[in-house]
Order: structure tokens, then sequence, then C-alpha cells
């Protein structure tokens, strides 16, 4: 995709996304490129190269954005999402606690949020709300990763899978 710091600002609601390169540098090829725009300063803009979905991974839907939540409540509730889907644990408060890292006062605080927000409903074990939120994954628009970047001792698959012989 084509677009600069500021068009992420606002599409992501961040305050400021100036370390945005550095820190997502080793998930992303980031290549920078200038478009000659008329004024005596060309507007200067990065494609990033966004790797394949994993196999274990959600599609969120562009709606939760417009919830109203702080950043850091929204990335619990996806922690809570990941660990529904593939954390192979219970949701409840001390198995949640232990997975992510967190203490009881900060779960309480974003529980309250999330409950008031109506994504979460506090049973045993937790109940996420995900009614058009949580999309379907959909692999089949992903490129297939180019046989000229592996490394010529790998191997692709059919399926795009990168085999390395021993």
């Amino acid at each position: 995709m084509r677009i600069t710091l500021d068009e992420l600002k606002r599409t992501s609601g961040g305050k400021s996304v100036s370390s945005f390169n550095k820190i997502f540098q080793e998930y992303l090829d980031i290549k920078p490129y200038f478009v000659d725009n008329g004024f005596s300063y060309p507007t200067r803009r990065n494609i990033y190269h966004i790797p394949a979905m994993e196999e274990q991974c959600i599609t969120i839907s562009n709606k939760f954005a417009l919830i109203e939540l702080d950043a850091a409540i929204k990335g619990f509730f996806i922690q809570l999402l990941l660990l529904s889907q593939y954390g192979n644990i219970e949701l409840i408060k001390k198995n949640i606690i232990k997975a992510i890292g967190i203490d009881k006062k900060t779960y309480d605080k974003y529980i309250i949020k999330l409950v008031g927000a109506d994504l979460v409903s506090i049973t045993t074990p937790l109940t996420l709300h995900t009614e058009n939120i949580l999309l379907e994954n959909d692999f089949s628009k992903q490129k297939k990763l180019s046989t000229k970047k592996v490394n010529k001792i790998a191997e692709i698959d059919d399926n795009g899978n990168i085999i390395i012989p021993k």
C-alpha cells in the first residue's frame, strides 16, 4: 500500500506514528519512493509489503475502529480474541491474567470498559461478543512468495510453503 505517515495516523486514530517504520521494520519490507507533485518538495511516501497471513490469525472488521475505546483496551480485546481462538485455555480471570501478563487491577479496569461497550459479558468462562467484529479469514487473495526472494537452497511447494532440505 502507498500511504504517508500522516494518513496512517488519521486512519488508525493514533496521535503519533513517527516511529512506525522503526517499530515494524522487522515485519514489513519498506521501500521509500518520491512523487513529483509540482511543488518544490516532492511528497515522500513508502511502499509497505505486508507479509502473507499466518495460519493462526484473526481478521477484524473496520467497524471495530469506530468503537470509542482507548487503544490499550482494544488491544486487550484483540488479545482475548486470539486467546479464545488459539490459546487452548478457558477464558477465566486467572488464566487470562497469566497468559497476557497483566495485573488484576488492569484486568478489572479493562473488563469493565469492555462490558460498557457491550463487547464482553461477565460469565464463567468469559463471553466475547464478536458479531460484526470478527470476520472469517480469507487466504485466497494472498500472493505467493516469489521464488526469486527465496534462498536457492530452499524450495517452494504448490501451496507457497517454504521447504528447507535437510
